[in-house]
């Protein structure tokens, strides 16, 4: 069975609630089967710092979840896993739990992702939806990030303190849609070294922010 989770974290350079969830998703994104993207927000940089890897981008992701799944309402740390359920991203307890639920939601309807390098091509291929499981659409994301990044706060809520951040998203970009059959798609490796990032992530994710079916990474760039 196809049993990669996807972990996502909204995370603030000025906010003193994240550094305990930056370093929970690390722990977590070296765990087997579990992969981990970071996503910074800038909402909070009237408290003294200018988070410096944040994105418009992030945001609008954090709000598509916060229609999808809640009340509407965003905040930092967030953790959605697997695109199905929210919790906080300090709350160690509360995500093992949402990882075991989102395992059972998902069951049976996981999609295979898998990516390699042919050359100087990037190959995905991407399975076909498991027998008597609904074919609806789906997204095929393309994550750009750095392995590890390393910020030096002066100013705000974490003065003072050095943050890491474990593959924080420098850019995420559809890059096709996949209809329930077996689809293989082909990047120039040399295009995506250019683009900010030494990691990749390629998800497959339900229309609207929904459920993430599978996801694959590669860290050659």
């Amino acid at each position: 069975m196809y049993k990669r989770q996807v972990l996502e974290l909204f995370t603030s350079q000025g906010s003193s609630s994240c550094p305990i969830a930056d370093a929970l998703l690390s722990k977590l994104g070296a765990r087997p089967g579990v992969l981990v993207l970071s996503y910074s927000i800038d909402y909070w940089d009237y408290l003294g710092w200018r988070d410096t890897l944040a994105r418009h981008g992030n945001y609008e992701r954090q709000r598509q979840y916060a229609r999808m799944l809640g009340d509407g309402l965003v905040y930092t740390p967030q953790m959605v896993v697997d695109g199905l359920i929210d919790v906080n991203g300090r709350d160690e307890i509360a995500i093992e739990t949402a990882i075991e639920a989102a395992a059972v939601r998902l069951a049976g309807v996981k999609v295979s992702v898998n990516l390699r390098a042919e050359g100087d091509t990037l190959v995905i291929d991407i399975g076909a939806a498991p027998e008597n499981s609904e074919k609806r659409a789906a997204t095929i994301w393309l994550a750009i990030a750095k392995k590890v990044e390393t910020v030096a706060v002066t100013r705000g809520e974490n003065r003072g303190r050095e943050l890491s951040y474990h593959h924080p998203v420098r850019e995420l970009t559809p890059i096709g849609v996949w209809a329930g059959e077996a689809i293989t798609l082909r990047l120039p490796l040399k295009d995506l070294k250019t683009r900010g990032g030494d990691y990749l992530m390629v998800l497959l994710q339900m229309e609207g922010a929904g459920p993430i079916l599978g996801a694959a990474e590669f860290d050659q760039l």
